[in-house]
């Protein structure tokens, strides 16, 4: 072989390790915008994930405080009294007491959901709801 021909040889060789640190780059540049997605999605699904274990903690501690309690005034502010310690101003609750058992459902829109951010773009309100039943321990009156 003449030397040329392993010049050429030589050339081939380089050409080809180098079309396979591109390819790489290339294959790099198209997984990494999905990687990303899916890390994100991950942090969005855990942030919904904890403001439905707040929300369901929530009412069961206030539905668990309402049972106890001796009218429905009180049982209203016990209930808002727990609900305003968990500091989110955008929760919602309701109470209903019917044949001696409490049942209160709390709510609240996802705090740093970027699905729920895009959700109230388009009109529509994303919620988490906790509900909880207790039995009460005296006969609630509706006063």
């Amino acid at each position: 072989m003449n030397l040329s021909g392993r010049r050429l040889r030589c050339r081939r060789q380089r050409l080809g390790q180098a079309t396979d640190v591109g390819q790489a780059a290339v294959e790099f540049a198209l997984i990494l915008p999905l990687f990303v997605l899916l890390i994100v999605a991950l942090f969005d699904v855990v942030a919904i994930v904890r403001d439905q274990l707040l929300v369901d903690v929530l009412a069961r501690d206030a539905a668990r405080q309402a049972s106890q309690s001796i009218n429905q005034v009180e049982a209203r502010a016990v209930i808002t009294d727990t609900v305003d310690n968990a500091d989110r101003s955008d929760a919602r609750w309701q109470l209903r007491v019917h044949d001696d058992v409490v049942t209160v459902q709390v709510r609240l829109v996802p705090r740093a959901s970027m699905l729920a951010s895009s959700l109230r773009w388009l009109g529509s309100t994303p919620y988490v709801v906790g509900i909880a039943t207790f039995a009460t321990e005296y006969d609630i009156d509706d006063g």
